[in-house]
């Protein structure tokens, strides 16, 4: 069996550009050139002033490297092309019906439009026919009367007793009424097989329509079949693309996760190198601190002690070990020397 290749199945085989949304993205990329050309006429002037001038052009330099860029970036590339795609389908599905279903639904929507036609004819067919045995009815009546008066006219001639004149007239009806019985028995002859022949049509009409509502019948059902079995198949392919993209993944994606993912693996490092390397400089300075705060301690008690022996009376001795020896120091009616600092 010959494939056809305007189906939709055969359809959802090509590539964009051999889809209808395809021609529409010609055509749109057609009419984005010729208004990019006349737009860049348009601009050329101030592309040329601004030549002219240092910073404007440094920063139309800057511009051109940036569209360059943009340009030759793949991931750029790929997605301008996913959107220019989207765009031109969602465009060409205002005028095209791309679902499959709905070409289906558009097809039995003719066919029912086409039976509606059908019933229709039926109907005038029929009242052709009525027409017909109506018009052979009363051309039955009109030849029975004219026999009748034909007869009639021949029992006056028979009778006798009549004019020349009047012999010549009831002649003249008679035939004249004969005649029109004989011109209406031949039209009813002709109309009779007309309409035995439109019956015969009509009859064969009616069984072609039950037939042609049985086909009708069918395929809706079957379009309703194939519009649940889509709907389940579409539901589970969806999963399927979620599982698809999950264990396959898209490359630019994923360049940009692994990228995403190195990113935080050396910012994390830096701020981790950050902190310890503040941590060994804080240990560092309470190292020092804690040293100045010991040889300060101990410079105080120095101090101190320097003070006190000041303080101390002449008389008293030092003896071995650290211990003075006060035990003559300090008569008993002999008044404290610390008295004499607040003299």
């Amino acid at each position: 069996m010959a494939t056809n290749s305007g189906s939709p199945v055969m359809q959802g085989l090509k590539n964009f550009w051999q889809r209808p949304e395809g021609t529409v993205g010609k055509v749109v990329l057609v009419l984005g050139g010729i208004a990019a050309a006349y737009g860049f006429v348009q601009i050329l002037p101030f592309l040329i002033a601004a030549a002219t001038d240092t910073l404007h052009l440094a920063i139309l330099i800057g511009a051109i490297l940036l569209l360059i860029f943009i340009v030759t970036d793949k991931r750029v590339l790929t997605l301008g092309k996913l959107i220019f795609q989207s765009v031109m389908r969602f465009l060409t599905g205002l005028f095209i019906e791309l679902d499959p279903i709905g070409i289906l639904k558009n097809y039995i929507g003719e066919m029912k439009k086409n039976l509606g036609i059908m019933d229709e004819q039926l109907g005038n067919l029929n009242g052709s026919i009525r027409t017909l045995q109506n018009q052979i009815d009363a051309n039955q009546k009109d030849a029975e009367h004219s026999m009748a008066l034909a007869n009639q006219a021949d029992k006056k001639m028979a009778a006798g007793g009549l004019t020349s004149l009047d012999q010549q007239q009831y002649m003249s009806a008679k035939v004249t009424n004969q005649r029109h019985a004989a011109s209406l028995i031949n039209i009813n002859k002709s109309l009779t097989d007309l309409r035995d022949k439109l019956k015969i049509l009509y009859d064969q009409l009616i069984r072609w329509r039950a037939t042609a509502e049985f086909q009708v019948t069918d395929k809706e059902n079957r379009v309703s079949e194939e519009e649940m079995r889509r709907k389940a198949l579409k539901k589970a392919y969806s999963v399927f693309q979620a599982a698809k993209k999950i264990f396959r993944g898209d490359p630019v994606a994923n360049q940009i996760y692994d990228q995403t993912l190195e990113y935080l693996a050396d910012d994390a490092g830096q701020m981790l190198g950050e902190m310890e390397d503040f941590n060994r400089l804080a240990n560092k300075l309470m190292t020092n601190m804690d040293l100045e705060t010991g040889a300060i301690n101990d410079e105080a008690v120095k101090q101190l002690s320097e003070f006190q022996q000041k303080l101390l009376p002449a008389s008293v001795t030092a003896v071995p070990g650290g211990v003075l020896d006060q035990s003559s120091a300090t008569p008993a009616n002999k008044k404290d020397d610390y008295s004499d600092l607040i003299k």
